[in-house]
């Protein structure tokens, strides 16, 4: 299992996410890092294990479409050996052709900016990027003809259950096992809820292969032997 670190940018410093409330999410405290400049802090987790893939969500982006594309063109360039999961609002294909100077950031589309779905069809974008759907107290974030239509789904899918994030509640088995049922081309990758080693092996159990996890991380939770161990099921 690929444990894939998620770090939250809203207005310029890394933020702990918790829930669906983003505009008041608290700078992060972190046993990884002293740090909230987004760089710094890529810098002290990449020094304490050796993550090949992170997960940034650009949060001045989704919620207010303020694309900060030279934080962007920084990342790619700072760290070429990493691959970025970037969540920028991406609303429409204008938008994600920003993304595609730079060889190690893979889109995200968040179903929940998401304006048009029909240039998904391009089996090309798919390969490209991240598709997310979103869910918020039980509710499918986006045009609902998205989620009828896995046709037109990347070839990697985030189940992101907003309402998990940051909490006790641990991941939404339900949610995962309705699209894992859908999702016959795509690999999901679980977003939102872990706090556990158990939660890992079960969310292992369940066919799950990778997994954005940002909290557990952060508090001590999941810790490095934890990280490195399901690193190696995967291998």
């Amino acid at each position: 299992m690929e444990i894939i670190p998620v770090i939250d940018v809203l207005g310029g410093k890394v933020v702990h996410a918790r829930g669906g409330v983003r505009s008041q999410y608290p700078l992060l405290q972190s046993v990884l890092t002293s740090h909230c400049e987004p760089l710094q802090v890529i810098i002290d987790m990449l020094a304490w294990q050796s993550f090949s893939t992170i997960y940034i969500a650009d949060l001045d982006a989704i919620l207010e479409q303020k694309q900060n594309i030279a934080f962007y063109k920084t990342l790619a360039e700072y760290f070429p050996h990493v691959t970025f999961l970037l969540d920028a609002g991406i609303d429409s294909k204008v938008s994600w052709q920003h993304f595609l100077d730079y060889p190690n950031i893979k889109p995200v589309i968040g179903s929940e900016t998401l304006v048009d779905i029909d240039w998904l069809s391009d089996l090309g974008i798919r390969q490209k990027s991240i598709l997310s759907l979103d869910f918020q107290n039980g509710q499918f974030l986006g045009d609902q003809q998205l989620l009828q239509q896995p046709d037109v789904w990347a070839e990697n899918i985030i189940a992101m259950n907003i309402d998990h994030i940051g909490g006790d509640s641990g991941p939404d088995f339900e949610l995962l096992a309705s699209l894992q049922r859908q999702a016959i081309n795509s690999q999901i990758i679980a977003a939102g809820g872990v706090r556990t080693e158990q939660d890992l092996i079960n969310l292992e159990l369940q066919g799950i292969e990778r997994v954005l996890i940002a909290s557990a991380l952060h508090d001590g939770r999941i810790t490095k032997r934890s990280v490195e161990k399901f690193k190696l099921t995967r291998l």
